[in-house]
Order: C-alpha cells, then sequence, then structure tokens
C-alpha cells in the first residue's frame, strides 16, 4: 500500500472530474490518498459518501450508433431512393451529425473513466512504467505476440512512456491522463484507399495514444507474464507475477469498456476486443463463461462493424492493409468461434452461410467465395512465397474451421440418406487443403527434427493437429457411441496424442505461435487419449495383437501423466488444472492397471455384460463431449474399479 498527500485540486481537469465526489471529499477531509485494489482516490469507498442532494439535470440521450445495416434493413430500401455519392471523395469522416454524437455522451461513462484511473495509477505505482515496456520488448524478441494486434504491438510499447510525460508533475494526474485518453479514443480513424499502416497507426501512438492502444500494450503485458516466469526488474517472485498480471488485466478490461462505452466502434477497439478475449483465456480458462462470453461480444462488434461482408467491396475504398486486417479479424473470430463451441459443446455463433468466406494472404480474388454455403467445393490455393507468420497460421486455421462447421452439422444430422457423401466430400477437401499446403508448412518429421526457429516449429505442429483434428471429428461421426472407436480414429489419435507430447517435452524451445500448450492439451490432446483408452478398455485391437505402436502409445500416456503430476503444464489454481488434472487421474489409473497385470496380458473385462453396458450408458450422447464428466465416468470402467479396490461402490 502507497500514500500519497499530494493536493488534489487541478484546475484543468474537466468539470465533472473536479465536481466528483471522490474529489470534493478528498479535498474537504484534507486526507492521504489511499491506493488500494477497491478505492484509489479517496478514504471512503463510494458506497459509503454521503448522499448527494438531488437535483435535476437534463439528460442527452443520443441516438445510438446502428452500425452495419444489412440488405433486409429498411435503410437499404431508402438508400435505392437516395443514393450516396461515393465518388465525392474516397477519404473516410465522421459526418457532423455522427461528432456531436461522440461529444454529446451522458456521464454513465464517467464511472468507468474514474475506475480506469484509479487502477492506472495503482498499476504505474506498482510496476515502473519502463520496466513493463522492457518487458514487453523482450518478449516480443522471443518471436511471440499478440496474433491479431501483432502490426500495432510494438508500436503501443514504444509509445507508452510518451504520453506518460505531459502529466507527470501535475496533481490528480491519473485523473488527467485518464481525460486524455477518453477525449483520445472519440476521435475517428481517418483513412483513404492510399494510406498506409504508419498514417493510419499516428492517430492512436504519441500524444493521441488511446484506451485502445493502451489496452494492447497491457494485453501484451499480460501475455508476458505467462509466458515469462522470471524478470527481476517487475517481478521474482509467483506473487509478484501474480499481481502483476491481475493488474493489467484488470486496466485491459476497463480500457475496452470505455472504449466501447463511447459507441464509436472501430478496428482498433475490434482488435482490442479479440486480444482481451484471448488473454482471458489464459487467466481465467477455456471452460470460463467470461471467455465466452467475450467471444460473443467480438462476434457482435464484427456484425455491427459489417466485416461478415465482403471488405474488398467496402464504400469508398479501404487501403489494402487495413482490407487484411479486417480479413484476419474474421477469420480468427470465425476459427475460434468453431473450436471454442467444439471444445464446450456448445452451438456455434457464426455460420459461413450468412458470411462471405474471406481470408488473409489471399493470392487473387477468384480464391474467395461467393457461394459460400459451399467453400469446401473450392480449392484455396497459397502463394508460393507464404510466409510463417500469425496470419498465415489464422488462413490455415479457418480453412480448418470451415470443415469443422460442415462434420457439426453432419453430427446433426447423421442418419440422412446422404450422410456418406457429404463425409466423403469433407474428407476429400480436408485432404485437397492438406496437399494444396505450402510444402514448408507440412510437417513430415518429428519436432525436434525440425530446422525452424521456435515459431516456425510452433506453428507446424499447430498446423497438422488442426488438421488431424478436421480428420478426428470426421471419423467421429461415423460412432454410434463414443464406447465404441474404431480402429481408424484410433490412428488419427496416436498421432494426436504423440504430436501433443512432443510439445510438451520441447514446450521450452516452442513459442506461442497463435495457441498455447494448454490449448493443444485440452482441445487436442485429452480427446485423443481418451478414445485411446477407450479402445483399450473395449479391446477392439488387443494389447497382445502385435500393434508396434502400442508400446509407444502406452508411453505417451505416461509422459504426459508424468509432466502433469510435476506441476511442468499445469499447477494447482492455473484455471485448466481442473479438466487437465481429472483426466490425468484416470489416465494413470489406467496404466497402473496395465503395468500390475503386465503389458502382454489384455485388460479382463467383467464377464456379465450388463455390468459394461451400465457403464457405457453415462456417457453423453455428444460426441464431442471430452470435458470432466467425460474422464470421471471412464474412471469408473469397471476393469479399473476392480484394479482399484478403494472405488468400488459401496
Amino acid at each position: 500500500m502507497t500514500v500519497f498527500s499530494a493536493p488534489l485540486r487541478n484546475p484543468s481537469l474537466p468539470q465533472w472530474l473536479r465536481d466528483s465526489q471522490h474529489v470534493k471529499l478528498a479535498e474537504r477531509q484534507k486526507s492521504p490518498v489511499i491506493i488500494s485494489d477497491r478505492h484509489v482516490l479517496g478514504v471512503q469507498s463510494p458506497s459509503r459518501l454521503p448522499p448527494a442532494q438531488p437535483s435535476f439535470t437534463p439528460r442527452n440521450n443520443p441516438y445510438p450508433n446502428p452500425g452495419f445495416l444489412g440488405s433486409s434493413s429498411h435503410v437499404a430500401i431508402f438508400n435505392e431512393i437516395s443514393p450516396q455519392d461515393y465518388h465525392a471523395s474516397d477519404t473516410y469522416h465522421a459526418s457532423e451529425d455522427m461528432t456531436m454524437l461522440m461529444q454529446s455522451q451522458s456521464t454513465g461513462e464517467n464511472i468507468l473513466l474514474i475506475q480506469g484511473a484509479d487502477i492506472l495509477r495503482q498499476l504505474l505505482n506498482t510496476f515502473p512504467l519502463a520496466a513493463m515496456k522492457d518487458f514487453v520488448t523482450f518478449w516480443l524478441a522471443t518471436g511471440a505476440n499478440l496474433a491479431l494486434a501483432e502490426h500495432f504491438t510494438e508500436r503501443c510499447t514504444e509509445n507508452m512512456t510518451r504520453l506518460f510525460t505531459s502529466f507527470s508533475q501535475e496533481d490528480n494526474w491519473h485523473l488527467a491522463y485518464a481525460q486524455r485518453l477518453t477525449q483520445n479514443s472519440r476521435e475517428p480513424l481517418v483513412f483513404s484507399s492510399t494510406s498506409d499502416m504508419e498514417a493510419f497507426s499516428a492517430q492512436f501512438l504519441d500524444q493521441k495514444f488511446r484506451w485502445e492502444s493502451l489496452g494492447i500494450f497491457l494485453s501484451a503485458v499480460t501475455r508476458a507474464s505467462i509466458d515469462i516466469s522470471f524478470f527481476p526488474a517487475l517481478f521474482k517472485t509467483e506473487k509478484d507475477q501474480f499481481m502483476l498480471r491481475k493488474l493489467s488485466t484488470k486496466l485491459s478490461d476497463l480500457a475496452l469498456d470505455i472504449a466501447l462505452s463511447l459507441d464509436c466502434l472501430n478496428d482498433l477497439q475490434l482488435v482490442l476486443q479479440y486480444e482481451n478475449f484471448i488473454v482471458h483465456t489464459h487467466v481465467d480458462g477455456d471452460q470460463s463463461y467470461h471467455s465466452w462470453s467475450r467471444l460473443g461480444d467480438v462476434v457482435s462488434s464484427m456484425f455491427a462493424l459489417g466485416y461478415h461482408e465482403n471488405v474488398e467491396k467496402t464504400k469508398p475504398p479501404i487501403p489494402t492493409f487495413l482490407a487484411e486486417l479486417r480479413k484476419a479479424a474474421w477469420a480468427t473470430t470465425y476459427s475460434a468461434d468453431k473450436n471454442v463451441a467444439i471444445f464446450l459443446g456448445r452451438p456455434p455463433r457464426m455460420s459461413k452461410r450468412f458470411c462471405h468466406f474471406q481470408l488473409p494472404l489471399t493470392p487473387t480474388s477468384s480464391d474467395q467465395v461467393s457461394n459460400t454455403s459451399h467453400v469446401e467445393d473450392e480449392v484455396v490455393r497459397w502463394k508460393a512465397d507464404t510466409p510463417v507468420c500469425y496470419r498465415s497460421g489464422i488462413r490455415w486455421a479457418t480453412l480448418c474451421a470451415a470443415l469443422k462447421e460442415d462434420i457439426l452439422e453432419l453430427l446433426r444430422s447423421k442418419h440422412r440418406a446422404n450422410f456418406n457423401h457429404k463425409a466423403s466430400m469433407i474428407r476429400q477437401n480436408a485432404e485437397t487443403q492438406w496437399a494444396n499446403l505450402p510444402p514448408r508448412f507440412r510437417l513430415s518429421t518429428t519436432l525436434k527434427e525440425c530446422s525452424g526457429d521456435s515459431f516456425e516449429r510452433a506453428f507446424l505442429a499447430s498446423i497438422r493437429l488442426d488438421q488431424l483434428h478436421v480428420l478426428f471429428l470426421l471419423q467421429l461421426s461415423f460412432l454410434d457411441t463414443l464406447t465404441e472407436p474404431d480402429p481408424s480414429i484410433l490412428d488419427i489419435s496416436d498421432q494426436m496424442l504423440a504430436l501433443v507430447v512432443e510439445t510438451i517435452l520441447l514446450r521450452d524451445q516452442l513459442v506461442n505461435s497463435g495457441t498455447g500448450l494448454v490449448w493443444k492439451i485440452a482441445h487436442y490432446g485429452l480427446p485423443a487419449a481418451g478414445i485411446i483408452l477407450l479402445s483399450m478398455l473395449k479391446q477392439h485391437r488387443t494389447l497382445t495383437e502385435g500393434r508396434s505402436s502400442w508400446s509407444k502409445t502406452i508411453l505417451n500416456l505416461g509422459i504426459f501423466v508424468a509432466q502433469v503430476q510435476v506441476g511442468s503444464i499445469v499447477r494447482r489454481g492455473d484455471p485448466n488444472y481442473a479438466l487437465i488434472s481429472k483426466a490425468t487421474q484416470t489416465i494413470e489409473r489406467f496404466l497402473d492397471s496395465i503395468h500390475r497385470e503386465g503389458v502382454h496380458t489384455p485388460t479382463q473385462l467383467p464377464s456379465h455384460p450388463g455390468e459394461n453396458g451400465d457403464w457405457a450408458a453415462f456417457f453423453s450422447q455428444d460426441l464431442c463431449d471430452f470435458e470432466t464428466d467425460f474422464w470421471e465416468n471412464l474412471a469408473y470402467h469397471p476393469s479399473l474399479l476392480a484394479s482399484d479396490p478403494s472405488l468400488l461402490p459401496i
């Protein structure tokens, strides 16, 4: 806790801030300002402040920004009556009405602004700004970055110290900064068809720094605090590391909330929204409602901005770099929507049937699909010189996500007559997409044998895992129940598990290329391990069948268990600990039974067929469900209960 006794009066602050209860109360009591998580600006919490005298203040309720309005809107009809002339200028400027709207916001956002100022002061008084800047710079030097905001991360980091100097000697500097950031965030981002990245970025850097810019920097701080376990200039203990992560995440959340409260959605806000969602998957976990709801917010903003339409046909024309950014934003949101929906067993919220399927790094416009319901019929080509980068990963993940959407629809109609035909088409498209990848993107050896750098190794692993996941889900659709896996899905599961285990062993030599290690384990490794255990327990292939890879499979399962148990992947208290630890306990129990009975002795199933049937009935009818309940039910397989008398039912 840090105590300040500086005077609070600051004539440069706006009237509403000088008149706020926080400032007036502290001035009246002339007491020190106490910095804490709950309250920073005064000695009392807002809930304990004396009630203000009621007074009438006319409230200004501006008409909300409607955002994108599609062909079914009445606006489309009126546009036909009075079309706009897009040839007058190719430069976008906010209309006078929109400018007035942004300047006449109600004071409802003031509470958010004061909260943001509080956390800003607490963060900068706890952790030196220069050290945080060096921290992010070091993280970027490892090859890591924010996947969607990658072109802005370094710029926002370099400009942090430039803004935070002009008010450094003023009273209530945190309030002055918050007000400056808000004023800058109200300004529209202006661009033309000839604008470049430098000119566009200049509108939210230096003295034009915005809440969005701050949010991107803080997202990088949070991500770096997850990847880097020791940085003496900021933290030497886990407690300090956690505090940095907590404060940077909290202020990043407030930065986003304040920017969104201004009702002037733009490209930078969308980028921050997506990166904030990714931050919460790391901080709160992939199963957290906070992560789930924030992804929904990204989808909502995507539609409100109209980026589900063809961004290359935007009127007036937009510069190429901005079109690529919008394509990447749509693609990575679409991909995340499908993968999270599959992981959680929930309906996806974006459908390619209602979107223009568009990808970054597309060679020509012919590669884009006009009839998006049949995107699988198109052979999407790649430039021969496509680099290994985040956008290449986004491009591939989105292609795979389109096939996963087809598989999800297939799972809901598996009893229809054309099921086999549709499944065959999906498999053909998956094989075609893989064949059309640049050769250097296809992992043909072990990760250890790859000659690329840390980023490229992780990139190749992600590419291959996504391909295997498509085949895994497709083969899963042929099963009537999870308890009856066939040899085909077992082979795919073996490959997935082996690659996940290799990424675990080489984790210190890999850099997050778009998906982290824990996500690879939870999204790819656990379903693969579950199918393998079910196959062994059902004896579709016994351990004595002569299958040489069984020993390697058992070894991979053992490595996975050992790495989790020593805490090298997740530790108690980590967001995804519950799911991974439950799966690990079940796998360990299975391995113990194997070692006790001998590798060459098949696991003996109960002689009474009804026992095994009762056990299978506990499994979810959802073939994609590999969460905690799956592992709890698997743990109560009769053969595992027999090997552990303490678990037998009473």
